[in-house]
């Protein structure tokens, strides 16, 4: 009996909210044109009216009589903050039976200051008409001792909750010089208690003007004690490098998956929950930040800098060797420089040795033996093939090698040993037939009469009576084909060498190109102008022969263009867009800016005009 009697209260709702559709919809032309001509009625109030400092509000506007979208602007007050986006409720009634219906804008409000705060009449547009929302007042009181146990909790709350799991990172100095490499680490610290089921991904940079190498796997260092409670740590050695001087802000972030039973048990309410029971439950993705810190970095000094000088910058030693001390004219030997030591061994150019009237000198092989991760502390090794011109006594030339030291804050200039090879011209091959043809003419002519017929045994046959010529012989043009192949190998390996620094060209230039395009497709500033300026670096750095285009600064690109045959006008406009990239990144983002599209035309314009 019971649930008829509930179908039937049902039904009866159901069948008065078709009949209140019906009339509005059958009258609503007249009914409501009239009340949105000559009834429409506005309040406004606060709800509650009296809250503390640390409580919130709702500022609601209700306009009887239309259903119109109103129009307008909520005055601001210093002491509250209003929510611009503001939730819509409508409704429909009768009144005396004449339908009604009802427009109600609530917007949320968050106290800043104690006191009695008005929000006066404001116009609002309704249709074509104006109308007037009547004043409305928000008491605020102070803070009482349940809002200030809230909010310690609260805080406590948060403080727990970013010491469940948070990144370290240190900066080993004070502060750093442009183009300096450092070591150092980032630490990921995870509760023990905390069911992380993995880390999502290795912690990522932000900021700009300061590159980290590569992260590998990370070191896993258990029962390590904070804040009293104890973690689990992964740890990603890396180098750190920096590009421009001045003072630039740094911080990492990573993601990490936690299983929760439920919302209330979510790390985003509190850290300390149990694990789920056998492992079941949902999982969230936690952010974990590390704190902001502020690298300072300082431009090299100009005084005493060496002109030897091409961005070596921490501690090293040199030393160089020779396979062999002794050869003949035309074998090549193997020169090897190898650079030990600390520092930005990633940025680190070949040593300059060029060819001259007595040595052919081949383009240097590379390796690096140490970490090839960080690449901060190993042997750097340059191998080049050197060809001797001349025989004798010769010298090969010693290499100056000059680095900058951030720690005594000084330029060191050192020479390598001079190595002595003794190179041997060889034999000097003499035509045999002129000697067998003088030796000939001074033998006396012998009369054919005074032989006669002696009987002997007969001798071995000889084809011809004539000495073998050397340029006939095999063994000759086996000893000449040694010197000869190995100028053609040492050819093609010269070949080979440039046509593969030419393919890493392309290679970089087309990798840029395509980040620049989807910097623009994804309008990402931030990336456009990071391959804009590598890109740039890496154009003109190659087209002026520098060895390593990416250390180069602005004010040396403007020097390299300078010294070419470029004008004025494409020098002048190269400046501003390396100094709209640098106002971007590192001065004011609130400046008007072209278009990504624009910007990226006008580069490609202006590379192809270089000269």
């Amino acid at each position: 009996m019971a649930k008829t009697e509930n179908c039937r209260v049902e039904w009866s709702f159901y069948k008065n909210f078709k009949i209140l559709l019906f009339t509005i919809a059958l009258f609503g032309n007249q009914n409501f044109s009239h009340a949105n001509n000559n009834s429409i009625r506005i309040e406004s109030l606060f709800q509650p009216p009296t809250i503390t400092l640390a409580g919130q509000s709702t500022y609601k506007v209700i306009i009887h009589g239309s259903q119109e979208n109103p129009q307008g602007s909520i005055p601001q007050i210093p002491g509250i903050s209003i929510s611009n986006s503001p939730q819509v409720f409508r409704s429909a009634s009768f009144i005396n039976g004449i339908p009604s219906v009802r427009l109600e804008l609530s917007f949320n409000v968050t106290p800043k200051a104690v006191g009695t705060h008005t929000i006066q009449k404001w116009q609002i547009q309704i249709g074509k008409n104006a109308f007037l929302v009547p004043d409305a007042n928000l008491k605020v009181l102070p803070p009482n001792q349940q809002d200030i146990i809230r909010k310690n909790e609260q805080e406590k709350q948060e403080e727990n909750l970013k010491q469940a799991s948070f990144i370290e990172f240190s900066n080993p100095r004070p502060y750093l010089f442009e183009g300096e490499t450092v070591s150092t680490e980032i630490n990921l610290f995870i509760w023990d208690r905390l069911p992380v089921s993995r880390i999502e991904r290795a912690p990522q940079k932000e900021g700009g003007s300061i590159s980290i190498s590569e992260m590998g796997q990370p070191l896993e260092k258990r029962n390590q004690t904070r804040f009293n409670k104890s973690y689990t740590v992964f740890s990603w050695p890396i180098s750190m490098t920096t590009a421009i001087a001045g003072k630039h802000n740094l911080k990492f972030n990573t993601s990490i998956r936690v299983r929760v039973k439920s919302r209330g048990n979510s790390p985003f309410n509190s850290p300390f929950f149990n694990d789920p029971f056998f492992g079941f439950g949902r999982e969230e993705s936690l952010t974990v930040l590390s704190d902001n810190h502020t690298i300072n970095v300082k431009p090299l000094p100009l005084n005493n800098r060496p002109k030897s000088f091409s961005g070596a910058i921490g501690k090293f030693s040199i030393s160089t060797s020779i396979d062999s001390d002794s050869i003949s004219l035309g074998d090549p030997i193997r020169y090897k420089v190898d650079i030990e030591g600390k520092g930005n061994f990633s940025a680190m150019p070949a040593p300059p040795l060029e060819s001259d009237e007595i040595f052919k000198i081949g383009p240097p092989a590379f390796s690096f033996d140490g970490n090839e991760i960080t690449m901060f502390e190993g042997i750097q090794s340059f191998e080049y093939v050197i060809s001797p011109l001349k025989s004798g006594l010769l010298e090969v030339p010693s290499i100056t090698f000059s680095y900058f030291d951030p720690l005594q804050e000084e330029y060191f200039v050192t020479k390598t040993k001079i190595h002595k090879i003794n190179v041997d011209p060889g034999q000097t091959w003499i035509d045999p037939s002129e000697e067998s043809s003088s030796e000939e003419e001074n033998v006396p002519e012998i009369k054919t009469n005074d032989y006669f017929q002696t009987e002997n045994e007969p001798g071995s046959w000889v084809l011809s009576l004539e000495k073998e010529s050397i340029i006939t012989s095999k063994l000759f043009w086996s000893l000449q084909s040694i010197p000869m192949l190995s100028t053609v190998v040492l050819f093609l390996y010269g070949l080979k060498r440039k046509r593969s620094g030419r393919d890493i060209f392309r290679k970089k230039l087309s990798l840029l190109t395509k980040q620049m395009k989807d910097a623009i497709a994804y309008d990402d500033p931030e990336l456009f102008f990071k391959a804009s300026r590598e890109r740039i670096r890496l154009e003109i750095g190659t087209l002026y022969k520098r060895t390593n285009p990416a250390s180069l600064s602005s004010q040396e690109i403007i020097s390299l263009l300078g010294n070419g045959s470029n004008n004025e006008n494409l020098i002048q406009e190269i400046d501003d867009v390396l100094q709209r990239i640098d106002d971007y990144e590192f001065a004011d983002r609130e400046k008007n800016f072209p278009t990504l599209e624009n910007l990226d035309k006008k580069i490609n314009t202006l590379l192809k005009k270089l000269k």
